[in-house]
């Protein structure tokens, strides 16, 4: 019987990093599932990221959820200081982790740039919310401003103790602690609003506060059926198998292999549940057609719709405030307009419509919806058919 591990560790000497560190370029992995899976694929994917430890030298860690004999699920965490590729616990770590797993699981090897070093990597952190029955487990790739996000956090780490440091002002802990802390803040201060729409608005406060520039991405598991990734200037990539009771989702800082992989869009996060084929995905920046850049207030109307999509038709879901005149372009991905549809009239509430994409060659395309002075646009990947 597996059992929650928590490790008391003494911190090291803080690392002020090097140049060559300034990225954080961790890897990073994610799993979520709702039946079976392929295990020995998984495994294969995991030795993908232990092989690259050579340039992310400063330990790894494997946390996942399993199920109790009462159908809850409890995290297991395991760290290791050494590299990945030289440690034998690696294996045998992510083998119990696929082998045990009952939900979803995260693997993780760090380039340290910040915070500590000669420690077990503390990737993944898991956190539990103050305000509603949500935890989560997560890890970040990227150099984030640690006193600007000290500063957001404000006294919440004295009240939520799921923390890997102290979090004080003079605490040289890692970015990434601070980073899913605020996120978890988010949350718990918001408890109206979804997980998904929590987690959009706050990288919006951060790209407020920190600028555009900086690296967000980031891997967050829940206890229950949604894996979220963020890609925000670093790379990401994601693939899916069909399992008997639904899709499995894989998620990585880059491709494990050399097929299946999809290359995530730049500013882009992403909601993947097992019993969908295509994940959700919200734009996060701006990216010159029109988006909601910067602002916390959500537009008078959104819309979505499956992604990649296939077939003849694009069926799409659009969400009004108020009854309005609304009309769609599609872009290609250098900006020029392919086409415009004709002004349609949607109610309060949600509306449907059917896009016809049986001309459009596989690629990736931006499809903008207008309503008078309110625009939202979204990124629309066009997979083979």
């Amino acid at each position: 019987m597996l059992a929650y591990e928590k490790n008391d560790v003494t911190f090291g000497e803080e690392f002020s990093g090097s140049s060559k560190d300034s990225l954080h370029n961790c890897r990073m992995w994610g799993m979520i599932t709702a039946g079976d899976f392929n295990d020995t694929t998984k495994l294969k994917h995991l030795t993908s990221l232990k092989n690259l430890a050579a340039s992310n030298p400063n330990g790894w860690g494997v946390g996942f959820f399993a199920k109790t004999h009462r159908g809850c699920n409890i995290p297991i965490m395991y760290r290791g200081m050494w590299r990945a590729d030289q440690d034998f616990m690696y294996d045998s770590c992510t083998g119990i982790m696929v082998d045990n797993l009952s939900t979803s699981g995260i693997a993780h090897i760090r380039k340290s740039s910040s915070g500590y070093v000669n420690i077990p990597d503390p990737h993944p952190f898991f956190t539990k919310s103050l305000t509603r029955d949500f935890s989560m487990m997560f890890a970040h790739n990227g150099t984030l401003d640690k006193p600007t996000l000290i500063t957001l956090l404000e006294s919440y780490p004295e009240i939520n103790h799921f923390h890997y440091s102290d979090d004080g002002p003079n605490d040289p802990n890692h970015d990434t602690d601070l980073y899913r802390l605020f996120l978890m803040k988010w949350i718990d201060e918001h408890p109206s609003k979804s997980i998904t729409t929590c987690l959009s608005d706050a990288i919006f406060l951060l790209t407020n506060q920190m600028g555009t520039n900086l690296s967000y991405n980031f891997i967050m598991v829940s206890n229950y059926d949604t894996l979220w990734a963020l890609r925000y200037n670093n790379t990401l990539s994601y693939r899916r198998e069909t399992g008997p009771s639904g899709y499995v989702w894989e998620i990585a800082s880059e491709d494990l292999s050399d097929t299946d992989w999809v290359r995530a869009a730049n500013y882009y996060l992403y909601a993947f549940t097992p019993n969908k084929a295509t994940p959700d995905s919200i734009p996060v920046k701006d990216e010159g057609f029109g988006l909601f850049e910067n602002t916390l207030n959500p537009p008078s109307l959104s819309f979505s719709f499956p992604n990649p999509s296939a077939g003849q038709t694009l069926n799409i879901e659009i969400e009004s405030k108020a009854s309005q005149q609304v009309s769609f372009h599609l872009y290609g991905s250098q900006g020029q307009l392919f086409s415009k549809t004709p002004e349609i009239t949607v109610n309060p509430g949600l509306n449907h419509y059917s896009y016809n994409i049986s001309r459009l060659k596989a690629g990736i395309y931006y499809l903008k919806l207008e309503a008078g002075k309110d625009s939202q646009t979204k990124e629309l990947i066009v997979v083979d058919r």
